[in-house]
């Protein structure tokens, strides 16, 4: 089966063919997407990779973001407005329409996230909410909460207020995507593949997909599942270990607020090849290199001072050659500390600039090291050959006949025992990952990953019966492509 992998990073958009063999090229974002999309061919399975949508949380200019809250039985919070659903999903006082034209009259900002506190149990009065600010909102600015499936309220907030910051960029990108493959999947934070409907449901699942990107593609042409990946990239160069060929996860915070983002364990070194050299490297991006038609010296400019040979070198040569050479072991210095602090036996350089510094950081730190083949776009081949990975958050709740799953309601027409209902949410996971093109032998191995039930007893007999669940096919690499 063929694949094809794109990686829009911050500074170039990366594609990968794979197709037994492997094929790669770079356009400059410059360019623009759709100019590097309409340089392709595209056959088999198309995926993509983003970090526009995290570039617009660090570095874009703040924006303002109102929060409507629907607190539900307990104390009010922040924002709240009247209505509430309960622990089981019953609405017990509807929303009061005119009251909500008011908040959003007075409350004027740029995105808008609702968030009930029940909400994943019954999401309606969220859609009635949001059908409201409709008229007083683009679609791509209202975020909801009640898709990202998992009580936890606070948390629940943060993520549908980040949400609300990115989904138009996701949404534009999918506009811009879709007439070249209708079908295309997401490269997610998480190492796997899914669709952009479900992106476009909660958008936060692509924070950190390059280095996730990196680290799968890394491990893919090397073959080495315990190592340390080093991707030197054009704005920074980031650190990612893998230990039995996955990397580490780990919950995001937000401002120092714990949301539901999960993403993959790395160090990020603020410097790559696209870093300002004054007296010193500085961590920042201002263009391309001379080297690249850039007006401003760069890492990749001082390298060539040093002897290297990458795009017009004869541009680069007007930098002094002291503070290049500084500049240089500046930064292997650097990245050899935490090479070294790492605890790691073995480095897998990626990367554009890998051959040119992967070697010399390998000696300094005492570790050995593999550049592999196509290391310069080891991102783009890694969403190539990713897999589908999807979780459901099932509750079921036989006294009131019903079922949610991700935030949506559905009845359910008998009661099912535990082993029974278990053995239906694994179906239907892998129902859902077939359903987003992933092949029979990616979805066998289903992960219960939680599991809490219990009976509710009335008169001395079990009348209903409640339960929580989550089952998940994890991130990897597809069977296709081994």
């Amino acid at each position: 089966m063929l694949f094809t992998g794109v990686d829009i990073g911050g500074t170039n958009t990366d594609i990968a063919i794979v197709d037994g063999g492997v094929l790669t090229r770079k356009v400059p974002n410059d360019a623009g997407l759709k100019r590097a999309l309409d340089s392709l061919e595209i056959r088999g399975r198309l995926a993509v990779s983003t970090s526009q949508p995290l570039n617009r949380l660090v570095t874009g200019r703040p924006s303002s973001v109102h929060s409507i809250t629907i607190p539900g039985p307990g104390l009010p919070s922040p924002g709240s407005v009247a209505g509430m659903v309960n622990h089981r999903g019953d609405v017990l006082e509807e929303i009061d329409p005119a009251a909500i034209r008011v908040v959003l009259e007075e409350q004027v900002s740029e995105y808008l996230a609702i968030c009930g506190k029940f909400s994943v149990r019954n999401p309606a009065l969220e859609e009635q909410v949001k059908a409201i600010a409709l008229s007083y909102y683009p679609p791509g600015r209202v975020a909801t909460s009640h898709g990202l499936a998992r009580l936890g309220f606070p948390a629940r907030r943060v993520t549908t207020e980040v949400n609300a910051r990115i989904l138009e960029i996701v949404a534009e990108m999918t506009r811009t995507i879709s007439p070249y493959a209708r079908d295309f999947l997401f490269f997610k934070g998480d190492g796997g593949l899914t669709s952009a409907g479900a992106v476009l449901q909660n958008p936060s699942v692509l924070f950190n997909s390059s280095p996730a990107a990196v680290a799968l593609g890394a491990r893919y042409l090397s073959g080495r599942s315990d190592c340390l990946v080093v991707d030197i990239g054009g704005t920074t160069t980031d650190l990612v270990p893998l230990h039995n060929g996955a990397p580490r996860m780990q919950d995001i915070r937000i401002d120092g607020n714990i949301t539901f983002i999960r993403s993959i364990q790395a160090v990020n070194i603020p410097f790559g090849g696209d870093s300002v050299i004054e007296t010193d490297l500085c961590p920042r991006r201002e263009g391309n290199p001379m080297a690249f038609g850039g007006v401003r010296p760069t890492l990749t400019d001082a390298l060539n001072c040093c002897g290297a040979s990458i795009g017009d070198a004869t541009r680069s040569r007007s930098m002094d050659p002291a503070i290049a050479e500084q500049a240089v072991r500046e930064y292997i210095s650097g990245v050899s500390e935490e090479v070294h602090a790492s605890g790691a036996e073995i480095i897998v350089g990626t990367g554009y600039l890998a051959g040119h510094l992967i070697p010399e950081i390998s000696r300094e730190a005492g570790v050995r090291c593999i550049i592999p083949e196509h290391a310069d776009c080891a991102n783009a081949i890694g969403v190539a050959v990713s897999r589908v990975s999807l979780s459901l958050w099932v509750h079921m709740d036989t006294g009131k006949g019903r079922m949610v799953i991700n935030g949506d309601l559905m009845p359910i027409d008998h009661d099912m025992d535990d082993d029974e209902l278990i053995a239906w949410c694994k179906d239907e996971v892998r129902r859902r990952a077939m359903e987003m093109g992933a092949p029979e032998e990616d979805v066998g191995d289903v992960l219960l990953e939680y599991f809490h039930a219990y009976d509710v007893v009335r008169y001395g007999r079990r009348t209903e019966r409640i339960a929580d669940l989550q089952v998940s096919i994890a991130p990897g690499i597809t069977v296709d492509a081994e």
